[in-house]
């Protein structure tokens, strides 16, 4: 044997060229040739003397040697292992006898010539060993040399050894290529296919483990560095999960073959999970104590790419991944979207709100590839804010128009929509307002419907364009002064989003100019519905109970009808009173969600009785 790798030409039959029958005077006369040829050592011929005048020792040389070939056949083989001639031997030995062909292989697979064909036949010339055939070839050889025979308990134990000098002979061959591992992978991910049980192939991979050993402690000791240079605070993280990830791809590409075959024997390899261990002890600390998501990440992906024959930790790992990949999604989005989410909290604090500074802000985070819908969102949850909290419907607009006229903002449709939905909201709020405020100038009034009508949609649209035509023929004079008003009491409201708020909302119609005659007592509806009226007070943002918005809902129905029966200048001074004292108490309240929708839908389904009240008020005139 030559360095633990199985040698034919280290074989006592080969030194002293003796044969499986040679006797004790025989050995004898073969010695004293070698002696003379000067081909081996002194020392060595005497070893292979010993060699085979025992009768042990003798049987280990014998199943090592080229069992039931011929003279001329060895004389061949020997002739092709001294040119090393691999594809010839190999072709040779497809037609001896199982030991002799494996020993062949096994002699050049030690001297760093082993490919997958060479290791495959090996390993089949093993599978197909006959022992009963070569116990039979021993025994006869020994009986004509005058030997003890061999008992089938020593034939199996000494080809068990041969086998594992066999295995590491491979083992050897491999770990001697320039990419063991990946040869190594190939050979084992097949035999597992073909025979995965093989003894031979269990030696083979213990054989290479055993290689390997030095190699893996040099990786496993620069890995201890990297992560003990991963706890200083100033450490240069991304260059170190670099420095580790490479690390972990050389631990892979040498242990690879042995993970996966323990893998398939149902086991974890033993030091490659002290090293998933260990870095994703380092993982963790990255992320919970030190939020360095992106460089946890990164490791954790390595592992992964890494251990997938780890069963037990795989699973974790990808957990560890999907955890760590949201995390850091979630720090760069706060990173990117800094500026304007600081920019946004600092804007509901201070007034007037710097509209121009956060539309700046915002355009510069979308231009820069930003998300818009979260963008966009940033910017409503300040809008919203403005609006409901500040009472700033027309920042509020601004905020919102600023950002839906941007150019360079794509926001998915469904959110535009909505988005849209809200700046016309925010609009309505803002020009509600402005139309109170602006009560008696008729060509100011005028122009906010005008302006109303830019984002009025369906019914909303069509009821202001018949205000907007009242308004333009009262400032020509051509209609009576409460028709306006009637309608604008009857049309006009004041809108929330109320979906968005929490607390009571508001309600605000146009209050008109005093009316032509003192304001009389109110009296209740007459009781033709069954729905229950109450007066309100008198006043303004009073919260209204559902009974009082009832009350203002019909009676503003009631009013509407009145106004087309009136004819004469009394019933026109009456009805201009209702209307002051239907202003006076409801042009503006605050109410629950609810109660305003609710009082509207029992109106249209009392129409009737609120139109016979109406013509029973202008009737008793």
């Amino acid at each position: 044997m030559n360095n633990g790798c199985f040698d034919l030409t280290s074989n006592a039959f080969h030194i002293l060229k003796a044969g499986y029958d040679a006797d004790r005077s025989d050995i004898a006369e073969l010695v004293e040739d070698a002696e003379f040829d000067e081909v081996f050592a002194p020392q060595e011929i005497q070893r292979a003397q010993q060699s085979l005048l025992a009768p042990n020792s003798r049987l280990e040389q014998e199943i090592s040697w080229l069992p039931e070939l011929s003279l001329a056949q060895t004389t061949n083989v020997l002739s092709l292992v001294g040119f090393g001639d691999l594809e010839a031997l190999i072709e040779t030995s497809k037609h001896a006898p199982e030991l002799a062909k494996a020993n062949i292989l096994a002699h050049f697979a030690g001297t760093g010539n082993v490919n997958d064909t060479l290791f495959h036949s090996l390993v089949s010339a093993w599978d197909e060993i006959d022992q009963e055939n070569i116990l039979t070839f021993l025994n006869d050889n020994r009986l004509s040399a005058g030997f003890p025979s061999v008992e089938r308990p020593q034939m199996r134990n000494a080809l068990v050894e041969l086998e594992r000098q066999h295995a590491r002979s491979a083992a050897v061959g491999i770990w001697s290529l320039d990419r063991p591992g990946e040869v190594m992978d190939r050979i084992v991910e097949a035999e597992l296919r073909r025979h995965p049980s093989s003894s031979f192939l269990e030696q083979f991979v213990r054989g290479y483990d055993t290689l390997s050993e030095p190699d893996l402690a040099r990786i496993s000791d620069e890995i201890d560095e990297v992560i003990s240079d991963a706890e200083n605070t100033d450490a240069d993280l991304a260059a170190l999960v670099t420095r580790a990830s490479d690390l972990l791809v050389r631990w892979d590409d040498v242990n690879q073959p042995v993970q996966v075959y323990e893998q398939h024997q149902g086991h974890e390899e033993g030091r490659s999970k002290r090293i998933y261990e260990k870095l994703r002890s380092l993982c963790l600390d990255l992320a919970n104590n030190r939020s360095e998501f992106t460089e946890a990440r990164r490791l954790s992906e390595a592992l992964l790419r890494t251990f997938p024959e780890l069963e037990s930790v795989a699973e974790v790992l990808k957990g560890d991944v999907a955890a760590l990949q949201n995390l850091d999604e979630q720090q760069k989005l706060h990173e990117e979207y800094k500026p304007l989410i600081d920019a946004c909290e600092a804007a509901k604090t201070k007034l007037p709100t710097p509209v121009s500074t956060v539309l700046k802000i915002f355009k510069d985070t979308v231009s820069k590839g930003g998300n818009d819908p979260i963008a966009f969102n940033i910017l409503r949850d300040l809008a919203l804010h403005i609006n409901n909290d500040c009472n700033d419907p027309q920042t509020a607009f601004k905020l919102l128009d600023g950002a839906l006229t941007f150019a360079g903002a794509r926001p998915p449709q469904e959110l535009k929509k909505t988005l849209e939905e809200e700046r016309a909201v925010l609009h309505r709020n803002w020009k509600m307002n402005e139309l109170e405020k602006n009560s008696g100038n008729l060509t100011a009034m005028s122009q906010t419907v005008e302006d109303l009508l830019k984002y009025a949609r369906g019914s909303e649209r069509a009821e202001l364009q018949q205000l907007k035509t009242k308004l333009d023929r009262k400032r020509l004079g051509k209609k009576v002064k409460w028709g306006i008003y009637a309608s604008i009491a009857a049309v006009i409201g004041f809108f929330v989003i109320a979906d968005e708020m929490d607390r009571p909302s508001n309600r605000s119609t146009y209050q008109p100019s005093a009316p032509r005659v003192a304001t009389p007592t109110p009296t209740p509806a007459p009781a033709t519905s069954a729905a229950v009226e109450t007066i309100p007070p008198v006043g303004q943002g009073l919260t209204l109970n559902r009974s009082q918005i009832r009350y203002c809902v019909f009676q503003g129905q009631r009013l509407d009808i009145i106004r087309t029966l009136t004819t004469t200048d009394n019933q026109i001074d009456r009805f201009n009173a209702l209307i002051g004292d239907f202003n006076s108490r409801c042009s503006s309240f605050r109410y629950r969600s609810g109660d305003l929708s609710a009082a509207e839908r029992e109106a249209r389904e009392n129409a009737a009785d609120l139109r016979a009240d109406a013509r029973r008020i202008v009737s008793s005139w």
